[in-house]
């Protein structure tokens, strides 16, 4: 299978949800439209921004089928990672059937592998129910605590997973990052997975970036990617900083999940609360969070 390489952003989206827990499948469609007017290329359902891991398998499913309704004007990459490979393997048979351009799956957060060789066995068992779907591993040590060297995993994995088409790469390891971008002459597709550097990636070579602030700030990082492929380094250097005093804010109230949904609701895109046992924002913090972006001037 010919590797593919996304260039451009890929907004990590949340999962709308009614007040009372369940899915809201309905706001999908206005949240669609949304990121597809402010210029993003794909994105990328179902992930840690997604509340994945709180959601049921059933969930999930509805979820991703959703989204197909608009894959003539964005690509869906669909995260099927689970502590389980048999049900992380349901959910990319699923993503394969609806037609998914691609599929990702984090290392489990349970009972974590430490060893390259374990890693590569369990991506390979999810990856291989989906034999025409090209497959990311998503790599995010921070919050599924498996660290290990990426660089090794696709030395082990390039001929182990045949369908093996890169990396979301969602650490600060710049070093790492610039082997995996590099193996085996640039063969595979190693997306950023970090918004507030994502000047450092395309700098080590990356073309594409996946991230939980281009739900509302695609425009200015599409600003930031003309900048940088026209040669003006130092205008991209400073749009990246102009986007992370809005990412600073994001993350301010209680992490980038809770914040980014609350800043959607600000801007008119209401995808309801977070699920338990994430932190909703009180009426005074939501107020708080609205000032705090007024000091920025970002309407």
């Amino acid at each position: 299978m010919e590797k593919m390489k996304i260039k451009g952003l890929v907004a990590a989206t949340v999962t709308p949800m009614e007040k009372n827990g369940d899915i809201n499948i309905a706001a999908i469609d206005t949240y669609a439209e949304h990121l597809i007017k402010l210029g993003v290329t794909g994105v990328f359902v179902c992930g840690t921004t997604g509340e994945s891991l709180f959601l049921d398998t059933e969930e999930r499913k509805k979820v991703a089928e959703a989204w197909m309704k608009f894959s003539d004007r964005l690509k869906i990459l669909v995260h099927v990672g689970s502590t389980s490979y048999r049900m992380s393997s349901e959910l990319a048979v699923h993503a394969s059937h609806i037609g998914a351009d691609a599929i990702s799956a984090m290392g489990p957060c349970f009972l974590q592998p430490n060893r390259a060789e374990e890693l590569v066995q369990f991506n390979k068992m999810i990856a291989e129910k989906a034999p025409e779907t090209p497959y990311y591993y998503y790599h995010i040590p921070t919050t599924s605590g498996v660290n290990v060297d990426m660089s090794e995993f696709l030395k082990k994995a390039s001929s182990e997973i045949p369908t093996l088409n890169g990396i979301k790469y969602t650490s600060y390891n710049s070093m790492e990052m610039q082997e995996c971008i590099n193996y085996d002459g640039k063969k595979f597709d190693i997306l950023h997975g970090h918004d507030e550097t994502l000047i450092t990636g395309l700098m080590l070579g990356a073309t594409g970036g996946i991230g939980t602030s281009y739900n509302v700030s695609a425009p200015l990082f599409n600003q930031l990617l003309w900048a940088f492929n026209d040669g003006q380094l130092q205008k991209a250097v400073d749009i990246q900083a102009e986007a992370n005093k809005l990412i600073r804010i994001m993350v301010k109230y209680v992490n980038a999940v809770v914040g980014i949904k609350a800043i959607l609701a600000i801007m008119g895109v209401d995808c309801g609360p977070c699920r338990l046992p994430l932190q909703n924002l009180s009426v005074s913090e939501f107020k708080s969070l609205e000032n705090d972006l007024k000091t920025i001037s970002w309407f």
